[in-house]
C-alpha cells in the first residue's frame, strides 16, 4: 500500500467530533451562577477558539475560574456520551493506524478534556503527538500548534498534511508550511472571505482513505 503522507495532523472539534453545542452547554452551566442571566450558550460558541480555561476567564472573575474549570470537565466526562463521532471517523483512525501512518492531533480545546475524550473513545493509540490549548500561546489560525508537532516528528512539509473543518485549520495549516485538507462531513458551509484555500476537500472520511489509492498532485 502507497505512503501518501508522511504525517497526518487532525483538528478535532468539527473534524473529529460534533461537539461544538456540547462544549458550550457544558461551559455555560459551569459559570451561569457567577454570570448575568443574560449569558447564552451563543455567547459561548462566539468565544470559541482559546482554550476553555481563556474562554472562562472572559464570564467570571479571577478566583471563579478553576472552580469553573472543574465544573466544566466534570460535565465533560459525565455526559460525554453527548459527544457525537462522525459516521467513518473510527473506521478512518483504525485504517491509518493499521497502515502504519504516523499521526497527531492538534486542538484549541485542554489537555484535560482531550485525555478524556482519547480515553472514554478508546482511541489513546491513535496520536503519536498531541498539542492542545495548553500547549500553546497562540490558538489557531497561528501555526504555533502545528509547528510544534513538525518540530517533534521527522517528515517532509510537502508530504505533511492536516485536516480540519474551520478557516483556523487552514490558517494554521498555510502558515506552517504544509497541506490542508477540508473536513466537509460536519457541514462546516462556505470558509470566510479572505481564508486560506484548503488543498484537498473531503465530503466523507473515506474521500481521504481514497488518497491512498491515488498519486500525489
Amino acid at each position: 500500500m502507497k505512503k501518501a503522507f508522511d504525517l497526518v495532523i487532525f483538528d478535532m472539534d468539527g473534524t473529529l467530533l460534533d461537539s461544538m453545542g456540547c462544549l458550550a452547554d457544558w461551559i455555560h452551566r459551569a459559570v451561569r451562577e457567577h454570570c448575568p442571566p443574560s449569558l447564552t450558550p451563543a455567547d459561548i460558541t462566539a468565544a470559541f477558539g482559546p482554550t476553555e480555561r481563556k474562554i472562562i476567564e472572559k464570564f467570571v472573575p479571577k478566583e471563579l475560574v478553576k472552580p469553573c474549570l472543574n465544573a466544566y470537565h466534570q460535565l465533560y466526562e459525565s455526559e460525554h456520551d453527548r459527544i457525537y463521532v462522525y459516521p467513518g471517523i473510527a473506521v478512518l483512525l483504525k485504517e491509518l493506524h493499521r497502515r502504519g501512518v504516523p499521526l497527531a492531533l492538534c486542538t484549541g480545546k485542554s489537555r484535560r478534556a482531550v485525555e478524556i475524550s482519547l480515553d472514554l473513545l478508546g482511541w489513546e493509540d491513535f496520536f503519536g503527538e498531541i498539542i492542545t490549548g495548553d500547549d500553546t500561546s497562540k490558538p489557531k489560525p497561528d501555526p504555533e500548534g502545528a509547528n510544534f508537532i513538525l518540530g517533534r516528528v521527522k517528515a517532509d512539509k510537502k508530504r505533511t498534511i492536516f485536516i480540519g473543518d474551520g478557516a483556523a485549520d487552514t490558517g494554521a495549516a498555510s502558515g506552517a508550511g504544509i497541506l490542508c485538507g477540508r473536513a466537509e462531513w460536519g457541514k462546516p458551509g462556505e470558509l470566510p472571505a479572505g481564508s486560506a484555500i484548503p488543498d484537498y476537500r473531503f465530503a466523507d472520511p473515506q474521500d481521504f482513505l481514497d488518497i491512498f489509492e491515488e498519486p500525489l498532485p
